[in-house]
């Protein structure tokens, strides 16, 4: 086991956490299998996309409506499917063999869930991640029967179960030191600018963006 640098561990926690729990204990995701990830905005769906891909060899469809962030899930190795694109179910099929997925991973919770949830099979599993989990009025009226629908949140963990916080978090870790996976950091900024780097957070959502607490004057813009 290497021991992970500050910076990669600021790079994984949380959005890579809540994927790898989410995709590997509850879902089970196997090789070859479809995924479908709603990757319109958050961080969360490229960290999803990365682990996925890159460590259980599954088929990442992501679902976006962005040029810029198609590029980026297309990068880490996930199919893209225009957010307004039309027959969801045989674009679908026309990737995986089949109209239906057994795991889809929501991170928005916007109008692209209704779609999305359609294509789901019986039996199948919701995750919410990201800014989905903390929405209070997602429509769930279109999620097919049978379905089970969970969310994931790394600071739950880390308070109801130590031991799989610790145990997921290692992994996590384990995985960008042997770089196995590849997050992204959008840019990082000195202490003296921490609200240059919420501004920049809340305007480009691609990867972390992280403080610098020694070179306190520092701007490095990745994006």
């Amino acid at each position: 086991m290497r021991r992970a640098t500050l910076k990669n561990a600021a790079a994984v926690t949380d959005d890579y956490f809540s994927a790898l729990l989410a995709i590997g204990r509850r879902a089970r995701v196997q090789r070859n299998e479809c995924l479908l990830v709603n990757a319109t905005h958050s961080r969360s769906a490229l960290a999803v996309i990365d682990l996925a891909t890159r460590v259980f060899g599954a088929k990442t469809i992501a679902v976006c409506d962005d040029a810029r962030r198609a590029e980026l899930c297309a990068d880490l190795g996930a199919t893209v499917i225009c957010r307004n694109e039309r027959y969801l179910p045989y674009k679908l099929k026309k990737i995986g063999g089949k109209k239906e997925v057994r795991v889809m991973i929501e991170t928005e919770g916007g109008p692209c869930f209704r779609n999305a949830a359609e294509c789901l099979e019986h039996d199948g599993l919701i995750a919410l991640l990201g800014d989905a989990r903390n929405k209070r009025s997602l429509d769930l009226s279109h999620v097919p029967v049978n379905c089970t629908v969970f969310a994931v949140a790394a600071e739950h963990y880390k308070v109801a179960d130590t031991l799989v916080y610790r145990e997921t978090m290692q992994h996590v870790l384990d995985y960008k030191s042997e770089c196995a996976i590849r997050p992204r950091i959008s840019a990082i900024f000195g202490l003296h600018h921490v609200n240059d780097a919420f501004n920049y957070y809340a305007t480009v959502p691609s990867g972390k963006v992280l403080i610098d607490m020694k070179d306190r004057d520092r701007i490095t813009l990745c994006d």
